[in-house]
């Protein structure tokens, strides 16, 4: 339900047998978007070796896109360990970009695959994270007399009403954290109020 995800992005420095490793991690709900910081990056260091990339966007139990690039390295030894560390440490919505500058020692597929985890898993000390909980869309339909209620219990649970469609019900959109939802649930069902689950967002 619940994962983490980096509040802002970081930028740190490793090194391995004198190559350097540049990460950048930091949030990213869009694909398009995470493409874009990386050309930012290439510009940034146009002189590097490689820029090795892995991309959680959802949840990392069950993401919505999941990917990673080897940019040149050896097929596994980059982009795939880099993405198995954002996976194992449960983050989501988030990007890596690590550059690397050849320092003229050849490390292997194990020690590349150690410098690249290694260089997302300082990162990932640096970043500051917090818990994003997924929110749900439900509607609500009661009768004029159980508005007040409805509005009550969803406030009561951390939700939002959004603008109610009146007609000869009353029909409520309301979002609410997903971890609520149980309860809220709970309560409609004890009082014989109508509900219809949406999506989660």
């Amino acid at each position: 339900m619940s994962y983490q995800i980096p509040c802002s992005p970081v930028v740190t420095e490793t090194e391995e047998k004198k190559s350097r490793f540049i990460c950048w991690l930091g949030p990213v709900t869009d694909k398009a978007a995470f493409l874009h910081e990386l050309e930012l990056i290439r510009s940034r260091y146009p002189d590097a070796s490689h820029h090795c990339t892995a991309l959680v966007i959802g949840n990392p139990s069950n993401p919505q896109t999941m990917q990673s690039d080897d940019d040149g390295e050896p097929g596994g030894s980059a982009g795939r360990p880099m993405l198995e560390l954002l996976l194992k440490q449960g983050v989501g919505n988030v990007g890596a970009i690590v550059t690397r500058y050849f320092g003229g020692t050849k490390l292997g597929v194990g020690g590349l695959m150690r410098a690249y985890r290694g260089a997302v898993g300082a990162a990932l000390q640096s970043a500051e994270l917090t818990t994003f909980i997924p929110l749900l869309a439900v509607r609500i339909v009661c009768d004029f007399a159980e508005e007040s209620r409805v509005r009550f219990l969803v406030a009561q649970c951390r939700g939002v009403c959004e603008d109610a469609v009146y007609t000869h019900q009353v029909s409520v959109p309301v979002q609410l954290p997903q971890d609520q939802w149980p309860t809220l649930r709970a309560q409609l069902q004890a009082e014989g109020i109508r509900f219809e689950e949406l999506e989660a967002t």
